[in-house]
């Protein structure tokens, strides 16, 4: 499998006075293009914290964040480095400075957060419209903009409620917004935090169903959750611990998911 995203002994501490809390610790892994890879773990076993380095949120102290792109994806300004025979450009995050990060992010990484953080005084579709504004340089224009809100809205259930603001929404509604707004320019990337952490069963199907269904369109996930039925929803479970990888899960095409990661979660105590 073609890879996106190498992580290598990616550390992070926070220093507290004399005290120094570790909380991503010599973590290697990597995602392939396509992938949905679910991370779990307690609480504070630092898989939001790896999640906010792989998107730039927060610096890491040592170790590399390298991805592979293509090289018409990324900025003009970034499009700087080694090609592979392939076309494909490498990007160390390590090797960038804030703003750089910054328009990184906003072509090659989409963010879906617990909380749904939809603008309150935008429409659906003036929020999903909102990353494509953004854009350097915008990916569609014109009547393509709003045929493509149109279009992923009438796909996922949101059609009807184009031109309703946050507050006419459920919790699921609002989320699956925040999702088509975070894809909306077809990032290569998704990270997911807690996705479905505030929703009930019904609507955390439907935030599901429609991440499977991106996914199968060729959409990479990172996806974090505590939720066993959630995690069995992707292809491999990475367990942190402590700050670092306690374990990993590729589900097998003959076992029912459900079966195998409870069993992979009881060895660890879950």
């Amino acid at each position: 499998m073609e890879k996106l995203l190498e992580i290598k002994n990616l550390t992070k501490s926070y220093r507290q006075g004399t005290a120094v809390s570790t909380v991503v610790n010599n973590v290697s892994i990597g995602v392939g293009k396509g992938e949905f890879v679910v991370i779990m773990g307690t609480s504070g076993s630092g898989k939001t914290s790896l999640l906010h380095l792989i998107a730039g949120i927060d610096k890491f102290d040592k170790g590399t964040i390298m991805y592979t792109l293509p090289g018409e994806v990324r900025p003009p300004e970034q499009r700087s480095g080694h090609g592979t025979p392939s076309g494909h450009k490498h990007t160390d995050f390590g090797q960038m400075n804030e703003k750089a990060k910054t328009m990184f992010r906003r072509m090659n990484i989409g963010i879906v957060f617990q909380q749904q953080c939809l603008i309150p005084d935008l429409t659906v579709y003036e929020n999903i419209l909102l990353p494509m504004m953004l854009g350097t340089p915008p990916l569609l224009c014109g009547s393509q903009r709003k045929d493509a809100i149109f279009g992923l809205c009438s796909r996922f259930g949101l059609k009807e409620h184009i031109n309703k603001y946050p507050s006419q929404l459920s919790g699921g509604q609002q989320q699956r917004a925040a999702i088509l707004r975070s894809v909306i320019n077809r990032p290569p990337l998704l990270l997911c935090d807690e996705p479905t952490g505030s929703l009930n069963r019904a609507q955390t199907k439907l935030v599901m169903d429609l991440l499977n269904e991106l996914n199968q369109d060729g959409q990479t996930i990172i996806l974090v959750t505590h939720d066993r039925s959630v995690a069995a929803r992707g292809e491999r479970v990475v367990y942190i611990e402590d700050g670092k990888i306690a374990g990993e899960l590729q589900f097998s095409k003959t076992k029912p998911d459900g079966e195998e990661l409870t069993h992979f979660l009881k060895k660890r105590g879950w």
